[in-house]
């Protein structure tokens, strides 16, 4: 990891103010950069009677700082009380470079629960460099947990690609006390490796957004954000069991099936960070993934601008005129006979 960001509730926090501030963050970072993180702190109220674990919110967010994007990684959760008595809550980010993002799978980052921090102790300081990131690739495995939930796995193809049509990202609205952690993960699984960095993840609801990447949410049905929400928005998708899923013949196959084992897990070593921090290596926008398979087009018919052929116009000779001399003989030859058939009837009528 490059970064890491703790924002809590403290008497007094690093970069100042009181209440929920930065609490720790890596040393060097800029303070732009900080409060762009930090700003990812919120955690909404949930319904009656959820647990901590129902409340904790488990994202990959990408924002843009310094005309790049960058990947986060939050968890945000109750933690106890602060030192006044009110309820608490701790929001631990990490900023991805790209290596790390090349060689991890979203899911698998929100899921490690030992890289993530339960609560915070002692006064705000800054920190050393973050622990090496246990990495690995999510196996496309079949997403059983969707087929227990709903009789066919296939509705997690059909959920994607939806979630991958809409602009402003998508909530997928889950039967209460629904794995979301685990439904999450196998979602990540069905799609291929190069597209699970093309969306944000979320296990409760955020706001829907076309700024930077959307995110897809899978939300618990009992969210109060699901029940003050329009019935029919675009963005709110609802499986439903037993019907038959509409997506692409390779997505079902990967949802129904599986696919290749997993890479297995291995830690990126720590890069050395202090004052002179640096930033992360620079991320290129992300582009929307097609989920469906797109049909190739033939080689032969594909051009490029400046290979675009011209009309070609060909000049055709024109046909050979006749001599000039040939006009004058025919016209003698025919002076010659108009004078001999003269001469003849002048002889025949004397």
């Amino acid at each position: 990891m490059n970064a890491e960001v703790i924002h809590t509730s403290v008497q007094r926090g690093l970069d100042g103010g009181t209440g929920f501030a930065v609490a720790a963050r890596t040393g060097g970072m800029p303070r732009a950069l900080v409060e762009n993180i930090s700003a990812l702190s919120g955690l909404h109220d949930s319904w009656s009677g959820a647990s901590d674990w129902d409340r904790t919110l488990r994202a990959t967010r990408c924002i843009k700082w310094s005309g790049d994007l960058h990947w986060v990684g939050s968890v945000i959760r109750p933690c106890g009380v602060d030192h006044t008595g009110r309820g608490n809550r701790i929001a631990h980010h990490r900023l991805l470079d790209a290596s790390e993002v090349a060689v991890s799978d979203p899911a698998q980052i929100l899921c490690d629960h030992e890289q993530w921090m339960a609560a915070w102790q002692g006064e705000p300081r800054e920190l050393d460099a973050p622990a090496a990131l246990r990495t690995a690739t999510l196996a496309t495995t079949a997403a059983l947990t969707w087929q227990k939930l709903f009789g066919d796995a296939g509705v997690a193809a059909e959920m994607l690609e939806r979630a991958f049509q809409s602009g402003v990202g998508a909530w997928i609205v889950l039967p209460a006390g629904s794995d979301r952690l685990q439904l999450l993960q196998e979602l990540v699984a069905v799609l291929p490796q190069g597209n699970r960095w093309k969306r944000g993840w979320s296990t409760r609801p955020l706001r829907p957004t076309s700024e930077t990447v959307s995110v897809i949410c899978l939300v618990d049905e009992r969210e109060p954000e699901v029940m003050q929400a329009p019935v029919h928005a675009a963005w709110m998708l609802r499986p439903i069991a037993g019907s038959a899923p509409k997506a692409s013949e390779s997505m079902l196959a990967r949802a129904r099936q599986g696919g290749p084992s997993a890479v297995q897990s291995k830690p990126i070593s720590a890069a050395v960070v202090n004052v002179q921090w640096t930033p992360p290596q620079r991320l290129t926008a992300p582009v929307d993934a097609v989920v469906a398979p797109i049909t190739p087009t033939h080689p032969d018919l594909e051009m490029q601008p400046q290979e675009i052929r011209k009309p070609i116009y060909i000049q055709m000779d024109a046909p050979p005129r006749a001599s000039k001399g040939l006009w004058i003989l025919a016209a003698f030859v025919c002076a010659a006979l108009a004078a001999a058939a003269w001469w003849w009837f002048r002889g025949g009528v004397a």
